[in-house]
């Protein structure tokens, strides 16, 4: 299928690339599928798309690699959701804003993605331990 976005343009996509949300994205409810976009040029390197609003794309980033210490624990029932079989198959990645005032780039840690990249499906987590903020400012924790 051939997709055009307001960010990326025009994008062939194939049907077994498009990732399957269990339930939407938090305040998204009428998107559920996306597609992985990876763009070298734009800060960051990933963003899901969504097939179903051309117009909407979220810039993407793996936790892990602005907390070296973020962990989470998944429970049984969120594998089973993304029909995980190998817990070493799952992407975690979490939504960025990325304002103009680059001071204020952050990600939300309390409400991870959680994603099997082999069956595409995915799942969004809220954490209800406050361990992790909503708003983790990535440029004052830098290191």
């Amino acid at each position: 299928m051939l997709l055009k976005t307001r960010l990326f343009g025009e994008i062939k996509v194939k049907e077994e690339e498009v990732i399957n949300f269990i339930k939407p994205i938090l305040g998204f409810d009428d998107c559920k599928q996306y597609i992985l976009v990876e763009k070298e040029s734009i800060f960051p390197t990933f963003w899901l798309q969504s097939v179903n609003n051309s117009g909407l794309a979220f810039p993407v980033i793996s936790p892990f690699s602005v907390n070296e210490d973020y962990s989470i624990k998944l429970q049984t029932h969120d594998l089973d959701d993304i029909r995980l079989k190998n817990i070493n198959d799952v992407l975690v990645l979490t939504l960025m804003v990325v304002p103009q005032v680059l001071s204020s780039i952050r990600t939300n840690l309390r409400a991870p993605i959680i994603y099997n990249p082999v069956n595409k499906v995915a799942k969004q987590l809220v954490l209800y331990d406050d361990k992790y903020p909503v708003h983790y400012y990535i440029m004052d924790n830098a290191n």
